[in-house]
């Protein structure tokens, strides 16, 4: 025969439910803190993946003026500008034999 008490409780297991609730809310708050953690490196990871592409772009633009600059058109244009000459011949400075460039 099955004696029921309604008032009578067993501590012993309400104490292992409340533990095992107390867990379960900690690691559903560890959770939500890992995925904000994750969220945050996603965000800071496009941001750079961004900022990289803007310096590389940057960077073409730097080298494409560069290489507008240095152009031989450009530089002919330039000297003539100037009225510079274009020697064909030049005479370069040279030391006799017998001169000495370094002392000893």
């Amino acid at each position: 025969m099955t004696i029921i008490q309604p008032h009578k409780s067993n501590n012993g297991s309400n104490f292992l439910v409340s533990i095992l609730m107390m867990v379960c809310v900690v690691v559903a708050l560890w959770g939500i803190f890992l995925y904000n953690q994750l969220v945050d490196i996603r965000h800071e990871a496009k941001s750079a993946r961004n900022d990289i592409q803007k310096a590389e772009v940057m960077n073409a633009e730097l080298k494409n003026s560069f290489y507008k600059i240095t152009d031989t058109d450009s530089l002919k244009s330039a000297s003539n500008a100037q009225t510079l000459i274009l020697e064909q011949n030049p005479q370069y400075v040279k030391l006799g034999e017998v001169k000495q460039l370094t002392a000893n």
